[in-house]
């Protein structure tokens, strides 16, 4: 395992899902292990007041064989959930398991037995137990009563879908191409599914960022099939984070682009990728207040990904910070050695700080394949800017232009901006740029605050242009909590069912009944669970296995005070006084009464 980053001390509710492991005969449904882990990840960050570790940070511990306490620990989480699924023919067993990170307790587990045409079904079910039982054993949060929207998609359809989403996964050109094939064939049957509309955006967008397709046709072509999901699926988080993208990459809308990326997290509070490029847009406008406090959070959901640590960087980059900015891309690459976009920047610092030798051995170093060689070769070219050799920065130069013939001219465009501008040519950089903002290239947001070019920057013509881009930069507020929420429980209304769930407990003794849940027990109040738990949180100061592992614990000792009870053993009268394992008797037992189970009864014996 890579060397783990740096971590703050966990939430209480705080939780990752590992992959789960495929137990198919001949291990032929990673992909739909995969998608189900990716599906049930999807729907618990839909869940505000639970943080949930983003996909790719889990991700980097597939296949490992650390305990999870120590997978916990540096994920920096309180729980871990891990499953596995097995496949027969139409039939899927999936068995999940939670664990508290701190001392190993498995403190829920199920096992679901299916048919694959009820997988949208079981996937909801199994999101809304794992809530639940987080919320009952960590604390009070509001879960809506559905957190997975349902598709009427075949099932031989929706393993299409996610065998093509596990090879787009694998940001790899020839494993993009494939993936769409898949994903097209995937909407001739279903026109309707927006989750495969969407990933055809994605990749179609991948695509033209690696220089494959041109980057207009590509946003083109990608455009097509957002807007059919939108019409869908407006409220989908996919929807409003994929559409932000455009807003800022393509449109220069800033304000919308933050204002979409506001409403994806309102919808999905631990939605790592939005609070990441929120970040950025905010890094771009020279916000950093504001834009640390989301990259914050993003690191906290996502501290295993590369690309989060490498924002990270440009957030130091671009104040001139080189040290912070070395460290966070130097943490990026060692997650990911061959993340291209840290190893630029790495040699872009050696040239700022004065290294130029330096810089030009960095860039030498780079890989050079398709659209990798424009970095190479601009890096390249500043530094001889920089060491003033004019023949070798000639020579850059017309690659460069050359370049802006191909489906990779966005980026050459931008480099020779860069390099006019070091060269010293600041009169053929702003001509560059005018073409640039013609064709609206994404790359130009990235100049507005951009070291390299310091003395540009300070000229009116560079300045003008970055306000056409920018337009008036007004103060943001943005609103990433939910704006309605059913309304907390009255202090009137909380004394009242305070009082009917004590008379409950005295008289009915739900608590005896190993299996009670909370839903269980709000429904003989009757309260709607969420109310239920803040009742329990507000005006008892518990958890709900807090609260009635009280009572059960004071059955035990009923119990074990009367003499008809003496011939039971303690594991026994514990059972028969609600607890239904003997890790959590003991545990809870201690925790209350200072003591062991085993002492007590001794002492109680001597009475």
């Amino acid at each position: 395992m890579k060397d783990k980053p740096a971590m703050a001390l966990p939430g209480p509710r705080s939780i990752a899902i590992l992959p789960f492991v495929d137990m198919s005969r001949g291990s032929e449904h990673e992909y739909f292990c995969d998608g189900i882990t990716e599906e049930i990840i999807n729907a618990l960050t839909r869940v505000e007041g639970l943080e949930v570790t983003a996909r790719t940070s889990s991700y980097a511990f597939k296949n490992t064989t650390l305990a999870i306490p120590e997978i916990g620990a540096s994920l920096g989480v309180a729980s871990m959930l891990e499953g596995s699924i097995r496949v027969v023919d139409n039939k899927v067993r999936i068995t999940v398991q939670l664990v508290k990170v701190i001392d190993g307790f498995h403190f829920w587990s199920e096992k679901f037995d299916r048919s694959m045409d009820d997988i949208f079904a079981v996937q909801d079910e199994i999101s809304l137990l794992i809530a639940d039982r987080l919320r009952e054993n960590l604390g009070h949060f509001d879960i809506e009563d559905e957190i997975m929207a349902s598709y009427q998609v075949p099932i031989a359809v929706y393993k299409s879908f996610l065998k093509a989403r596990f090879l787009a996964r694998q940001l790899n050109k020839p494993n993009a191409e494939e993936a769409l094939a898949i994903l097209l064939k995937v909407i001739e049957s279903v026109p309707s599914f927006p989750l495969a509309l969407l990933e055809i955006h994605a990749v179609y967008s991948f695509l033209g960022y690696l220089g494959v397709m041109p980057t207009a046709q590509a946003f083109k072509e990608g455009d097509a099939y957002l807007q059919r999901a939108i019409e869908l699926k407006p409220d989908l988080p996919e929807c409003q984070y994929q559409l932000a993208q455009i807003h800022y990459w393509q449109k220069w809308d800033i304000a919308g682009a933050c204002e979409l990326l506001a409403k994806a997290i309102q919808q999905r509070p631990s939605y790592s990728d939005a609070h990441q490029l929120l970040g950025l847009i905010l890094i771009s406008q020279g916000n950093y207040a504001a834009a640390e406090h989301y990259q914050d959070i993003a690191l906290r959901l996502n501290p295993f990904d590369a690309s989060t640590h490498y924002h990270k960087g440009v957030f130091y980059y671009f104040q001139e910070k080189y040290e912070d900015a070395l460290r966070a891309y130097k943490k990026s690459l060692a997650l990911d050695p061959d993340f291209l976009f840290s190893q630029v920047m790495i040699a872009a610092i050696c040239l700022l700080q004065g290294r130029f030798a330096d810089g030009l051995a960095a860039y030498q170093d780079l890989p050079a394949s398709s659209e990798k060689d424009l970095s190479k070769l601009q890096g390249i070219t500043l530094a001889y800017a920089l060491q003033g050799n004019a023949e070798r920065v000639a020579a850059g130069i017309e690659q460069l232009e050359e370049a802006t013939n191909t489906p990779a001219r966005g980026r050459a465009l931008t480099f020779l901006i860069l390099v006019h501008s070091t060269a010293g040519d600041d009169e053929r950089a702003l001509k560059v740029m005018e073409q640039a903002m013609q064709e609206r290239l994404p790359m130009l947001l990235l100049l507005h605050h951009e070291p390299l070019l310091k003395r540009l920057r300070s000229k009116t013509e560079f300045q003008d242009k970055m306000k056409q881009i920018f337009g008036e930069e007004k103060p943001l507020t943005l609103r990433t909590r939910k704006k309605y929420k059913k309304s907390p429980l009255k202090k009137a209304d909380m004394d009242r069912y305070k009082s009917q769930l004590v008379a409950l407990m005295s008289e009915k003794e739900p608590h005896l009944d190993p299996n009670l849940s909370l839903r269980s027990l709000a429904q003989m109040i009757p309260l709607h669970p969420n109310y239920l738990s803040q009742l329990l949180n507000e005006c008892f100061d518990k958890n709900f296995a807090e609260y009635i592992n009280t009572y059960r614990v004071e059955a035990f000792k009923k119990r074990v005070a009367d003499p008809r009870h003496r011939h039971l053993t303690l594991l026994a009268i514990a059972f028969d006084s609600g607890f239904n394992s003997k890790t959590a008797f003991n545990s809870f037992f201690k925790k209350m009464m200072g003591k062991t189970p085993k002492k007590y009864w001794k002492e109680v014996e001597k009475e």
